[in-house]
């Protein structure tokens, strides 16, 4: 009888110490069984695969379309990002109880790319307008009206590497991207919509079309509530600002250095230097004025952000329709900076920049899920993590403290069951997570 042969990794530091990859059925992600449970009370993945068309021959499907949306999102939840993962991943523990039945292994890299080329730009349409639906349906409490809802929209590129589609050169980037146009709510945080362009594209293409989706729902929703919207200087153009001033949208949007703007404020801006100089003191003016240019059928009143410190002037534009003192207007505007780190979490933390498909279509469809993660998460956290430390957490974090425990899983005929580490040092977050589920609304 021939022996058994052992691959051993020694290490020099410690001579005792022998690892191999013989440990048998662990899982490194057996948190991810608290956000499945979530899930399963709010609908959420069932919902999201309901809007996907199914067009494979049904003789020849192994994995249902929910199975697929699921190990795709719980993958990118749990930070691997690319379909190639799924190779090694497919037989997880974890991801095959949170994706399927727990014992069934999950579709392949083959399988996830062709699931990925193969969904229609109407599939794509539906899946970009969820963001909206659970925000109308779940961000407040039914027939809460708040006072106002403030969108914030923003531009951001995504930098491509070989050879997809309508990845073209950004003046603006001074590289080959995509131009993602992103969208959320100011006051929740709460992530809307995203929409995958053309590297070459002005900043505006695409954001009135997007709000013609995005307000009627929110206003069935929330037909007492005033709705504002804030984007940065590439945003404003006579078109965007009469669209939104035809739609009955308060907005505060940045805009450039024009010279005639700053001819307008020389005086102020001699004034603020002179008296720095004087005083060796940070000098802050908040001031407005009124102008019309050529294109415009009216006049518009311009926010001037003017400081003076020890690293020199700094003077911002804004233009605006919105009432108010100039100086409440661009702190409000201002606020518009937590959009910012939305756009991180999706980018970095859940890696919505891995577009590598070559195809255009699939990576429409690839940013949408990887939005639908970033959605999932953003509920997850405002409602089961709302009193504990990671209530307001980055989601890498949140998945460094909660999804990414090692467990000893067991099955039987009737159990699988998930023997967590033992001197992990979150059991207490996770007992907390665990007892705000149960406690939660269906």
């Amino acid at each position: 009888m021939a022996t058994e042969c052992y691959t051993q990794l020694g290490f020099g530091f410690q001579p005792k110490l022998v690892v191999d990859f013989d440990g048998g059925t662990l899982t490194t992600d057996a948190g991810l069984i608290l956000l499945r449970e979530f899930d399963e009370r709010v609908g959420f993945t069932a919902a999201i695969a309901r809007q996907i068309t199914e067009s494979r021959d049904a003789r020849y499907i192994t994995h249902p379309i929910a199975v697929l949306v699921r190990q795709r999102l719980y993958q990118i939840a749990a930070g691997y990002e690319d379909a190639n993962d799924a190779d090694r991943l497919r037989a997880d523990p974890t991801l095959q109880v949170v994706a399927g039945n727990g014992r069934t292994v999950l579709g392949s890299q083959p399988t996830l790319s062709r699931f990925e080329n193969d969904v229609d730009w109407s599939t794509i349409r539906r899946l970009s307008g969820a963001g909206v639906k659970w925000f109308c349906a779940h961000a407040y409490a039914p027939r809460t009206q708040p006072r106002e809802l403030v969108l914030d929209v923003d531009g951001t590129d995504d930098r491509t590497h070989g050879t997809q589609q309508l990845a073209l050169f950004n003046g603006y980037y001074r590289e080959r991207v995509y131009h993602l146009l992103v969208w959320s709510e100011g006051t929740t945080g709460l992530p809307l919509r995203t929409r995958l362009r053309p590297g070459d594209v002005h900043g505006t293409q695409g954001l009135l079309a997007d709000l013609g989706q995005i307000l009627p729902q929110l206003r069935r929703r929330f037909p007492r509530t005033r709705i504002a919207l804030r984007a940065d200087a590439g945003m404003a153009t006579p078109a965007v600002e009469q669209g939104l001033e035809d739609a009955a949208v308060d907005y505060v949007l940045g805009i450039g250095p024009h010279l005639v703007f700053q001819e307008r404020v020389a005086a102020c801006r001699a004034r603020a230097e002179a008296r720095y100089a004087r005083q060796r003191r940070p000098v802050a003016i908040r001031t407005s004025f009124w102008y019309r240019a050529r294109r415009w059928p009216r006049r518009r009143r311009i926010l001037v952000k003017l400081d003076v410190t020890a690293t020199g002037t700094s003077l911002r534009f804004m233009i605006t329709n919105r009432r108010g003192r100039a100086a409440d207007l661009i702190t409000w505007y201002e606020g518009r900076g937590a959009a910012e780190n939305g756009i991180k979490e999706l980018k970095l933390d859940l890696h919505a920049d891995r577009l590598s498909c070559h195809r255009y279509r699939a990576n429409a469809l690839r940013l949408q899920l990887h939005t639908l993660g970033l959605l999932m998460l953003s509920y997850f956290r405002r409602a089961v993590l709302a009193r504990t430390p990671l209530a307001r957490t980055q989601l890498g974090t949140l998945r460094t403290h909660l999804f990414k425990v090692a467990a000893r899983v067991v099955r039987s005929v009737r159990r699988i069951c998930f023997h967590l580490a033992s001197h992990w040092p979150h059991e207490s977050l996770f007992r907390t997570c665990r007892a705000a589920l149960a406690r939660a609304p269906v």
